[in-house]
């Protein structure tokens, strides 16, 4: 709900140097305030995504597996978050969760770079396909979600 400085924060002076002592942020949940320590790994995951993506004014922004630690339902939210930060900014996301995709627009498929590795070629990375983008269209309107597609397809078997 909220966020502020510990109200107990200490100031030492010695001659020309300044120290800060004890300083520390506290977050309103559910209307308490709780100290950083008593977080979930998630919500400051969360927390630290939010304000590196919100805090960039420009450049590109990698985020590697923004859904670990995170629960469903944030996962959610930060999904939205991103993608209203994208307008504005270049936001990359390698992700291992399906659900991710369930973001993209129709017109937005040739954002996604599918990544296979091979013992003899390592890593290759491709786009999909003008079929298998189209195959993902007709899954979404006549079946179900993105990530339903990505999860019973064959995409990442397929080679070219």
């Amino acid at each position: 709900e909220d966020f502020r400085f510990n109200k107990n924060i200490n100031f030492y002076q010695k001659e020309n140097r300044v120290t800060i002592g004890n300083i520390y942020l506290e977050f309103k949940i559910k209307g308490e305030w709780m100290p950083w320590s008593w977080l979930s790994d998630g919500t400051k995951r969360l927390f630290y995504i939010v304000s590196e993506v919100a805090s960039q004014e420009h450049g590109i922004i990698l985020i590697e597996e923004p859904e670990l630690g995170i629960h469903p339902h944030q996962f959610h939210l930060l999904m939205n978050f991103l993608k209203e930060e994208s307008r504005d900014k270049q936001i990359i996301v390698s992700t291992h969760s399906p659900q991710a995709l369930d973001y993209l627009n129709a017109d937005e498929l040739s954002h996604i770079i599918i990544a296979d590795y091979n013992d003899k070629k390592g890593t290759k990375l491709r786009k999909l396909n003008a079929k298998e983008k189209k195959d993902a269209l007709k899954f979404t309107k006549e079946v179900g979600y993105l990530s339903d597609y990505w999860l019973y397809s064959d995409l990442e078997q397929r080679t070219e």
